[in-house]
């Protein structure tokens, strides 16, 4: 099948839609399709574009063809891209599956020339954008895949989509991640996390961005409440990694910073527990997105994929896919004591730990794959 990927993304870079976009186009490639995708390019040099992307993301780029223009700057990326692809699309006879995650070139592509597609749905956007995302949603050429019930269900109110044009399919990670041995997660920390090798009573681990909304507040009283324990933050921006270890003065609790994919998913698969702390306002990096209410977040996936115990936010979207005592613990959002007495269940309880780390990988493996997922873009085309 010849697929079509409009991306919103800049390649390589650290944002989350990137992670998203290359791991499925790799996946749709994967299971047999021949991928064109659009993007912007964050190195001039064209050429080098296949290595970068594998250096970042630890995956091969064979099958992909890359249509992608350069810039260094994110102003317009999303617009660029649109009218890169609307360029080389013009004309041309029309592939047989366009997936665009890229809301200009929906429009443009969707509602202004009637063309089908699949649209990505995200996240619900306001201003000039909300009057864009109207128009794709309403469009019947456009067939909807939404990342969560949650969305899809407020969508379909607001816009009447009917059942034909509406699919949910969640984020995913990576097939074929294996969890590391217990007896090996420790010495292997060590690696990545020196501070990892003194006498801890556990290590808690989160991988993320470090946005307002995302839980780092919560972690950083764990670890006042735990100094026994050590906690272990990887990811963010420069500026936001800096502000948290410049205030941060505890020597259980260590900001790795950014690392790339593979190294944030090893680290994630050596730790004892992992945290998702997500609050009730969620920020995207920028102030007027809120995600809460419909996130269907990589990091649910790929830590169920790591083969260790969960700690999660109770809030509705993550319980789409967690249920409490059966695949996570879940915890308020704001309740420091509930969090630190699921982590001491955790850490004192290794029957639990591992029923609830093997329930949680089995499900990653039976739906939770980019391949799953890829699949399922691919059946319903």
């Amino acid at each position: 099948m010849d697929v079509h990927y409009i991306s919103p993304s800049s390649l390589p870079s650290r944002s989350a839609n990137s992670v998203h976009v290359v791991m499925q186009t790799r996946a749709l490639a994967d299971s047999g399709a021949t991928v064109t995708l659009y993007a912007c390019r964050s190195i001039a040099d064209e050429t080098d574009l296949p290595n970068a992307i594998g250096r970042q993301y630890g995956t091969a780029t064979d099958g992909i063809r890359f249509v992608t223009t350069f810039t260094r700057s994110t102003r317009a990326l999303n617009l660029r891209i649109a009218l890169l692809a609307a360029r080389r699309l013009a004309g041309a006879r029309w592939p047989q599956l366009v997936i665009c995650r890229n809301l200009y070139a929906a429009y443009i592509l969707g509602v202004l020339a009637r063309r089908p597609l699949v649209f990505e749905l995200h996240d619900i956007e306001t201003g000039v954008r909300g009057v864009l995302q109207r128009a794709v949603l309403r469009h019947p050429a456009v067939r909807v895949v939404s990342i969560s019930q949650q969305l899809l269900e407020f969508v379909a109110r607001e816009h009447g989509i009917a059942p034909a044009r509406r699919q949910v399919l969640h984020d995913a990670a990576p097939a074929g991640m294996t969890p590391v041995p217990w007896d090996r997660r420790r010495p292997q920390l060590r690696e990545l996390v020196p501070a990892a090798g003194e006498a801890w009573d556990g290590v808690c681990g989160y991988v993320g961005h470090l946005y307002a909304g995302r839980g780092v507040e919560l972690i950083e009283l764990l670890a006042e409440r735990r100094p026994n324990v050590l906690f272990v933050a990887a990811g963010g921006h420069e500026a936001d990694i800096n502000v948290r270890r410049a205030r941060n003065h505890r020597r259980n609790l260590v900001f790795v910073g950014h690392l790339p994919h593979q190294s944030a998913l090893q680290l994630a698969r050596c730790v004892d527990v992992l945290l998702m702390p997500y609050q009730r306002n969620v920020s995207l990096g920028v102030g007027r997105y809120d995600t809460a209410r419909w996130m269907s977040p990589m990091k649910m996936f790929e830590y169920m994929a790591a083969g260790v115990p969960i700690v999660s936010s109770d809030l509705p979207a993550l319980r789409e896919v967690l249920s409490h005592d059966v695949n996570a613990l879940l915890a308020p959002p704001d309740a420091v004591d509930a969090w630190a007495e699921a982590i001491d269940r955790l850490l004192s309880d290794t029957a639990l730990a591992r029923r609830l780390a093997s329930t949680a990988y089995s499900q990653y493996e039976r739906q939770h794959t980019w391949h799953h997922r890829a699949r399922a873009l691919l059946a319903a085309s």
